[in-house]
């Protein structure tokens, strides 16, 4: 199908991206820029969440061209999968959690950097304590697609943004949480809908070797790639050109995933996955 995933965002035919957010003990292990996993892991939703709203105005009105669901796993306890949030756009927008003041140097205009204060708004708070329950993750999420799709059978297909630091883990063999994992993740990537199937984007945080985008497993040296290749979409052709804009070759078979992702690599991930492709705002 050349024209899957490509169906527009509109305030018609909202798009639906799921955030899957790990947020097991070991989302504690420092990160970068003095944060933790854990915690910028949130900046980072935070912000791609504000962009989108910031994109999505008109006037001073939020357009409701998408909808976002925040799902948390391990955190609140060991096996637990939570709806952080699941909202329009445009609550999003009049309903933080919170405001953050944030430290931004801007240009005083005469070749200078003043430091002004910013107000972020905050809609996710870091959080890292249990296990990695990340097949139940999953569940949940087919779940909230297949109720999605059948309200909305003509929007695009949703998109699933995993971001992880490890394998999955439940407290018995790895194997067997890895195994689930694969197999509810394959049951999503075959739910038809009329733009095709969803997505799955995986992103990995750790240290170590970088893959990204890969064609075929047998390029894969660790596990842990070969298991985020196993649980990522192809790339759509609709989304070539968003992952060449965030620097990343998007090649014919390319998998939607990136492992042991160091700050920028995420945050171009993040920016790829949760574009809607190239010109999906309409």
């Amino acid at each position: 199908m050349s024209n899957s995933n490509s169906k527009q965002w509109s305030s018609a035919t909202p798009g639906y991206i799921i955030f899957l957010v790990d947020q097991s003990g070991s989302m504690q292990e420092s990160y970068a820029e003095g944060k933790t996993r854990a915690e910028f892991t949130a900046l980072v939703i935070n912000r791609t969440i504000n962009e989108l709203i910031n994109t999505n105005m008109d006037g001073e009105k939020v357009k409701d061209r998408v909808f976002i669901s925040m799902i948390g796993y391990g955190g609140s306890s060991a096996l637990a999968v939570d709806d952080i949030r699941s909202d329009y756009l445009s609550s999003f927008a009049d309903n933080p959690l919170r405001m953050e003041q944030l430290k931004k140097k801007v240009s005083d205009g005469a070749g200078g950097l003043i430091e002004i204060d910013e107000q972020m708004p905050i809609f996710i708070e870091p959080t890292a304590n249990g296990l990695t329950p990340m097949a139940d993750a999953l569940s949940f999420a087919k779940e909230l697609i297949e109720g999605w799709l059948q309200k909305k059978p003509d929007n695009p297909a949703p998109i699933i943004i995993n971001i992880s630091d490890g394998l999955p883990y439940t407290g018995d063999s790895i194997d067997t949480a890895m195994n689930n994992a694969i197999s509810v993740s394959k049951e999503i990537m075959n739910i038809n809908s009329a733009d095709g199937n969803p997505l799955i984007f995986n992103c990995h945080l750790g240290e170590g070797q970088t893959h990204s985008f890969n064609e075929k497993e047998s390029e894969l040296s660790d596990d842990q790639a070969k298991f985020l290749f196993k649980v990522s979409s192809k790339v759509p052709e609709s989304y070539k050109q968003a992952a060449v804009k965030q620097d990343f070759k998007a090649l014919p078979e390319s998998r939607g995933f990136v492992s042991n992702a160091d700050p920028e690599l995420f945050i171009q991930f993040i920016n790829f996955g949760s574009s809607g492709g190239s010109d999906k705002i309409a």
